[in-house]
């Protein structure tokens, strides 16, 4: 297997266990209509959430950092992470429904799981109910930074989801300083969040007057 063949199998792991773990956090929720019916509105997965929490974690250390702790990708990492905890969830014969290995066909042992599972998974995992001598770098007996992620993990879906960033579209993957908002963002709509307000004057605080030593005198 070439170079280029082995990172884009990765590429398509990482992928794949980040499409199912937002999934499993902010799923499509359904919403009763007059005239359709049952509909739902798309959840994390469809807005594609999962792009921003993997530019997240992959910038979270500097590159001299990863050679010094001897890390690939914080991604891939983290993904393997996931994985650990969805085998000792189902070693444990703790997964409420089996697995179904249609399920993110590209993903490992995390992303086969059912989307409750997936969150019972990560429960292990901030229980520290696995064994972190198995783990790579970083968290390899670091039970610190696995308990730390495991919260990470939950807001950086929640952060992506309803702020801005769903709205950048083609800027998305563009440093911070060249994205722009091409249209507004869906979860501003679901949180009835009105936008930005542009020229309104920050609450600096009551005026207060001092007297000065002087004028004591």
């Amino acid at each position: 297997m070439d170079i280029e063949e082995s990172e884009r199998r990765i590429n398509c792991y990482i992928k794949s266990t980040f499409q199912a773990l937002v999934q499993a956090i902010i799923p499509p929720t359904p919403c009763l209509t007059d005239t359709f019916g049952v509909v739902f509105h798309p959840g994390a997965l469809e807005f594609k959430v999962y792009k921003y929490v993997i530019l997240i974690l992959n910038h979270s250390i500097s590159y001299p950092v990863k050679l010094k702790i001897n890390v690939q990708s914080m991604a891939l990492s983290t993904a393997e992470l996931l994985d650990h905890g969805a085998d000792q969830l189902i070693n444990t014969c703790q997964n409420v429904y089996p697995v179904n290995i249609m399920r993110f066909p590209h993903g490992g042992l995390f992303s086969k799981l059912s989307p409750i599972d997936r969150l019972r998974a990560l429960t292990l995992i901030d229980k520290l109910e696995i064994n972190t001598n198995n783990l790579k770098p970083p968290y390899q007996n670091n039970p610190d930074l696995i308990r730390q992620m495991t919260a990470v993990l939950n807001q950086l879906t929640m952060f992506g989801f309803y702020s801005e960033w769903t709205g950048y579209g083609t800027t998305s993957q563009c440093p911070p300083n060249q994205r722009r908002v091409e249209y507004f963002p869906p979860g501003w709509i679901m949180s009835k969040y009105p936008g930005p307000a542009y020229a309104y004057r920050d609450f600096r605080g009551f005026l207060a007057y001092i007297t000065h030593e002087k004028e004591k005198k």
